[in-house]
């Protein structure tokens, strides 16, 4: 996306919001802000976490009235500049005008101080610009084995050398058709798994392929990184959009701990067992995580062996 919006982001507040451990802890401030590598500085948003039995309503639960500032930092740890923020919204804050662009391989350092005197903190050191230099089977049918491939510049990490991937894939179709037009368009998997009286479509309107690191893609000599997109991130047939991401330390703690918690909800481990999302916040809780990003375009056909294929979708 030019924005991200990967189902481990929708589940990110309700997870920070609320805490696993058997004691309860006070209600704290939570911290949600994702700072993009090239964009302007972000909205965050400031709520209080919650009981574990209580529905999360970020407009419910908005910190008003608080001091917040972001500021870069230079080499040496010293603040080179700050932007102040300002409440646009219960609980939401925008940085005042002019609005600084992030800049990439660059420490930025959050400051929130509540009307109560709360102070919270929290820092993220944006990735390295990347840009995707090839893509391959960019058409291609689903789940051939010649998968969509993309290499992108070697990005400079100081994560032991291994860049941390994460890959989104967004389907371009005109989601203003009804939905039982749309839902011709599903792959098998997600048209199985599809229930019109419980699910929305367009939550399969962008899928993850959660963490990808050394494992599951190639390097060359110059260090560039050829992934692939995993069939199980393709929802629709037709026209997508494949976005590649390279994520901070904070944005992989977040993600690979929340992976723990769904694999242990699904019986990996016992409820007491479950371990707590991994957050870097200071006298709160949530996430101040950092990426840069990429996209390409691909068209993901029919099965050869399909039927029917939606005519809105054939190519």
């Amino acid at each position: 996306m030019t924005r991200l919006s990967i189902p481990v982001l929708l589940l990110a507040v309700g997870l920070v919001g609320c805490d696993t451990t058997a004691t309860q802890p006070e209600t704290q401030v939570v911290v949600e802000a994702y700072l993009q590598g090239g964009a302007p500085l972000p909205n965050i948003r400031l709520t209080r976490s919650v009981e574990t039995d209580e529905a999360y309503q970020p407009s419910e639960v908005g910190v008003t009235g608080a001091r917040v500032e972001v500021r870069r930092l230079a080499d040496d740890g010293t603040t080179a500049a700050t932007t102040s923020y300002v409440e646009t919204d219960q609980g939401v804050y925008g940085p005042d005008p002019p609005v600084p662009t992030v800049r990439p391989l660059t420490t930025y350092e959050l400051s929130v101080e509540t009307f109560e005197g709360t102070t919270v903190t929290a820092t993220t050191t944006v990735p390295d610009t990347i840009s995707i230099v090839k893509a391959q089977n960019a058409t291609v049918p689903y789940q051939s084995p010649e998968q969509p491939t993309f290499t992108i510049t070697a990005p400079q990490t100081d994560r032991d050398g291994q860049a941390v991937l994460v890959l989104t894939n967004t389907s371009l179709l005109d989601f203003r058709r009804p939905n039982d037009q749309l839902r011709e368009g599903l792959t098998p998997f997600y048209e199985e798994g599809y229930d019109p009286e419980e699910d929305s479509i367009d939550t399969f309107r962008t899928t993850s392929s959660g963490i990808l690191n050394e494992a599951n893609f190639d390097s060359d000599e110059q260090g560039r990184i050829t992934a692939r997109l995993p069939w199980i991130s393709v929802a629709f047939y037709g026209p997508n959009e494949t976005t590649v991401h390279v994520i901070d330390d904070n944005f992989y703690d977040l993600i690979r701990s929340q992976q723990a918690q769904s694999t242990g909800g699904q019986g990996g481990l016992a409820p007491g067992e479950i371990p707590n999302v991994i957050e870097h916040v200071e006298g709160g809780t949530g996430v101040f995580a950092s990426y840069v990003q990429d996209a390409q375009r691909v068209f993901v056909q029919c099965l050869p062996s399909q039927d029917e294929c939606p005519s809105y979708i054939s190519r």
